[in-house]
């Protein structure tokens, strides 16, 4: 039961320590009120607020504890009760003067200006923005289909397919291998059958970039046995490792040397965040990555720890060659150099150099590598049209994401049905082709 406001002043005016140990909590006014009673009181107490509390990140010299854990949360009681009559002095008046200069017209001013920003960012992002009498901000709940313009039509895709005479194909295959509840066996048979028919296909490059590790990245696809990936482009570990359509599964080429001086400091800060974070974990084996896993904690707790985490590690990489990114679950240190995006521009750049290509479709993660994106973006300005045998033929780029509508990318699917979908459409129209020639041979043989 909650103590009337009356009583509470008083014990507050008269205690020692205050110890808040709430698990999910907003802006709590407790430890105002106690700094504020303390104050009056001629008492200097001392403040022990759970990090899951809002407040606990506003009030200065605070002590922030974890309640899941006790020998920490009981080592930081006793040093409060200990510290020295300078330190509590200290602490105290730094807690008071911030009480006293931060009011009731402060904080509603920073709440607008940060629902200001939130506003500005969620638009940046490609998100729809509501506006209305109750609510001011916010995402509008429906269905992409029915706010987005920017759904990419197959039958669009289909024809410029058709029209093409040499087309590059890049699916970053880690929206496929990551949510392994939506990818079962038969979608994923589906899936591989498409590429195969694509990757088959005189005048196609396919190319299937992922974060995996070589070894995890053909083990999905289904082993070195398998024939047909010799026939497509393959990208590991973010395009640290990478081979080239018609080249054995066994020759990988690295992209260049990175230093990993950076690895060990990134490390110790996530090591940090896993003891404390309760089912996640660290990825290490990749060569110019770093990856923080928190997909398997509590919803909110994880993804609170991994933008303290992302904000932590920009700050101390600062100096370093090195990309700090967050996805849908994890948080990721990765090289400079060693992107996604960057080996799309080295591809981009390899097929330039060999009369270029006239149709390029890319399906990827719109926030994760926006690059990728922008670089396509800019090939299909500057090459609007490509010489062919002596005839010019128009340059069609679709860059597609998943899930989410487009910030950098053209176009948007909803779901992974419609990657597996559009894949099979385009497969389809080789199927037509080879049974079009099929019935041309027989017609020839009949005459």
């Amino acid at each position: 039961e909650k103590m009337p406001f009356a009583p509470r002043c008083a014990l507050f005016s008269v205690c020692d320590v205050l110890v808040m140990t709430s698990v999910r909590h907003g802006l709590s006014l407790v430890p105002f009120e106690l700094i504020m009673c303390s104050a009056y009181g001629n008492k200097q107490a001392s403040l022990c607020v759970s990090e899951f509390a809002a407040c606990s990140r506003t009030i200065p010299c605070c002590m922030r504890i974890n309640p899941f854990r006790d020998e920490d949360t009981a080592k930081i009681i006793f040093n409060c009760l200990q510290q020295s009559s300078f330190q509590r002095n200290h602490r105290h008046l730094q807690q008071v003067e911030w009480c006293m200069t931060h009011t009731v017209l402060a904080w509603a001013e920073m709440i607008l200006l940060d629902m200001k920003r939130a506003r500005v960012e969620m638009r940046q992002l490609g998100k729809e923005v509501a506006r209305t009498a109750l609510n001011r901000v916010g995402l509008v709940k429906s269905n992409y289909k029915e706010i987005s313009g920017s759904v990419l039509k197959p039958a669009l895709v289909n024809v410029a397919y058709s029209d093409a005479s040499t087309r590059l194909v890049i699916v970053d295959v880690d929206l496929l291998i990551r949510p392994r509840e939506e990818m079962g066996n038969e979608k994923k048979s589906a899936f591989l059958r498409s590429l195969q028919m694509l990757a088959n296909e005189a005048g196609n490059l396919v190319f299937l970039l992922s974060s995996e590790t070589p070894e995890n990245l053909l083990t999905w696809l289904g082993g070195r046995d398998e024939r047909w990936l010799e026939h497509i482009g393959l990208a590991a570990e973010d395009g640290y490792y990478y081979k080239w359509p018609g080249s054995p599964v066994e020759r990988w080429d690295v992209r260049l040397e990175v230093p990993v001086e950076w690895k060990e400091m990134c490390q110790n800060m996530m090591q940090m965040y896993t003891e404390r974070t309760t089912g996640s974990f660290i990825e290490s084996n990749k060569v110019a990555s770093l990856t923080w896993h928190y997909g398997n904690t509590d919803p909110q707790f994880g993804a609170m720890q991994g933008k303290e985490l992302l904000s932590n590690l920009e700050e101390t990489s600062a100096h370093m060659p090195v990309d700090v990114v967050m996805g849908k679950s994890f948080v990721r240190v990765r090289h400079t150099e060693i992107t996604k995006g960057a080996l799309i521009r080295h591809v981009v750049n390899h097929y330039n150099n060999r009369g270029g290509v006239d149709f390029i479709l890319c399906l990827g993660d719109d926030n994760m590598e926006k690059d990728m994106f922008t670089t396509l973006d800019q090939y299909q300005r500057e090459a609007q049209f490509r010489v062919y045998r002596g005839k010019e033929q128009p340059v069609k780029v679709f860059t597609c994401t998943v899930g989410t509508q487009p910030a950098f990318a053209g176009y948007c699917l909803y779901s992974l049905e419609d990657v597996g979908s559009l894949l099979r459409g385009m497969s389809l129209k080789i199927k037509r082709k080879m049974k079009s020639a099929a019935t041309m041979l027989e017609l020839a043989g009949m005459g």
